[in-house]
C-alpha cells in the first residue's frame, strides 16, 4: 500500500495550489516516475488536466491521485512518500522496500527485448523530464534496430520538438540501448493543440 506522510500531503497541496494559481491550469494528479535503473531514483510531477496518459495506473491515496507507468505499478505499490527539510536536503523522499525489477536488454530474434529496453528508457529517463512541459513520448515500434516514436502533449507541434528529439530523446535512447541505430519521429506536429513553445510558422 502506498503511503503519503502528513508533511508530503501538505507540501503537495501547497505546490498544487501555487501551480494552478500561477499557470491557470487544473492539476488532476501527481505522477510518480522511476528512473536510473538498476539503482532507481524517483521523481514527482504534476499532471495537468487533459495531459493524462491513458496507459498509466492511478491509485488514490488520501484523496490525491497518484499516477504511474503501468509497468512499474507493482514495483511502486508499497512506497512511502515523505517530505523532508534539513540543512543537507529539502524535497520529497521516496522509500521503496521492493528490489528493482530486472530488465533484460539482450536482443531477441523478434526484437521484443529491444522494444522493452527502449520503453524502459522512455519511461524512466525521457518522459519524467518532458512531464514538466506537459509532454511525453510514445514508443510505436522497434524494427531492424530502428525505434519509431511519437511525441504528444506539449511536445506535439512545439517549436523545440526537433531539438528535443535529436538532442534529447535520440541521444538518451542510443546511449542506453547501443543496438538502436536510429530514432524516427512519426509525430503529426501540425495537429498539435497545446505546444509548450509555439512554432515559428
Amino acid at each position: 500500500m502506498i503511503t503519503l506522510t502528513a508533511k508530503a500531503k501538505q507540501r503537495i497541496q501547497t505546490l498544487k495550489d501555487d501551480y494552478e494559481k500561477r499557470q491557470k491550469r487544473k492539476i488532476v494528479g501527481v505522477h510518480l516516475a522511476v528512473k536510473g535503473m538498476p539503482r532507481p531514483e524517483y521523481a514527482l510531477s504534476f499532471v495537468e488536466e487533459g495531459q493524462q496518459d491513458p496507459n498509466d495506473v492511478t491509485v488514490v491515496v488520501d484523496d490525491i491521485p497518484l499516477r504511474m507507468t503501468s509497468r512499474y505499478a507493482d514495483f511502486l505499490s508499497d512506497v512511502r512518500i515523505d517530505f523532508i527539510s534539513t540543512l543537507q536536503q529539502t524535497g520529497f523522499k521516496v522509500e521503496n522496500p521492493k528490489p528493482p525489477p530486472a530488465v533484460s536488454r539482450t536482443p531477441s530474434a523478434d526484437g521484443a527485448s529491444l522494444y522493452q529496453a527502449v520503453q524502459q528508457v522512455i519511461d524512466t529517463e525521457i518522459n519524467p523530464g518532458l512531464a514538466s512541459h506537459g509532454g511525453y513520448v510514445m514508443l510505436l515500434d522497434v524494427k531492424d534496430n530502428v525505434a519509431y516514436v511519437r511525441m504528444g502533449g506539449g511536445c506535439q507541434g512545439c517549436g523545440m520538438a526537433a531539438a528535443t528529439m535529436r538532442q534529447g530523446v535520440e541521444v538518451s535512447i542510443k546511449k542506453a540501448v547501443p543496438e538502436i541505430v536510429d530514432v524516427v519521429d512519426g509525430t503529426d506536429h501540425a495537429s498539435g493543440e497545446n505546444p509548450y513553445f509555439a512554432s515559428g510558422k
